[in-house]
């Protein structure tokens, strides 16, 4: 029977990529490291058209529909500075590799539905779809998790910082090591 029972994509905690467990299983050796750095380079055009912004009313001969310019260009540049921004995160890294590629219009339409979330006619429904592009691309840690990404921090030492820490590096057994010399199995 079709559509009962079996795993589901987001169903249980997600995987933690640094454990014994994904290690045995070789699960972390395809996460992507993203540089906390960001993405360096200016991202491609929006990809989206234009969208217009229209005002609505009704009266006696019915209803009007007219095309606001200045609502509409306000939109558009919202749109185009959120682009903006969100090509200089270090997911924009991941979104620029062939692998992701699938994922650049996916960040444009994140970016409308923010745009529109940030009016007073969001609904609850566009809140949620906000919600699921976030973890599409990656924005947050469930979506970092989902798509493989790990955010590392690859800001060179200074030598100053190691050579002031004096503290000696003291090593942890994992879990199953412990278990087993107090088991002895």
């Amino acid at each position: 029977m079709a559509g009962h029972g079996g795993a589901r994509t987001r169903s249980g905690p997600m995987p933690d990529p640094t454990s014994e467990r994904s290690d045995l299983r070789g699960l972390g050796a395809d996460i992507v490291p993203l540089s906390s750095k960001g993405y360096r380079y200016k991202p491609k055009a929006f990809p989206l058209s234009e969208w217009v912004v229209f005002d609505v009313w009704k009266d006696e001969d019915g209803i009007h529909k007219e095309r606001n310019e200045a609502a509409t260009d306000a939109w558009n540049s919202r749109e185009r500075a959120l682009w903006g921004d969100l090509w200089k995160l270090p997911q924009a890294i991941a979104w620029h590799m062939p692998k992701y590629r699938y994922l650049f219009n996916t960040v444009a339409l994140y970016c409308r539905q923010f745009v529109l979330c940030e009016t007073a006619d969001a609904k609850a429904a566009d809140r949620a779809t906000l919600a699921r592009y976030a973890d599409t691309i990656g924005l947050t840690p469930q979506g970092l998790r989902l798509n493989g990404w790990t955010i590392v921090d690859d800001e060179e030492k200074q030598p100053k910082q190691a050579a002031s820490s004096s503290g000696k590096v003291i090593p942890f057994k994992s879990a199953k090591t412990r278990y087993l010399e107090e088991h002895g199995d």
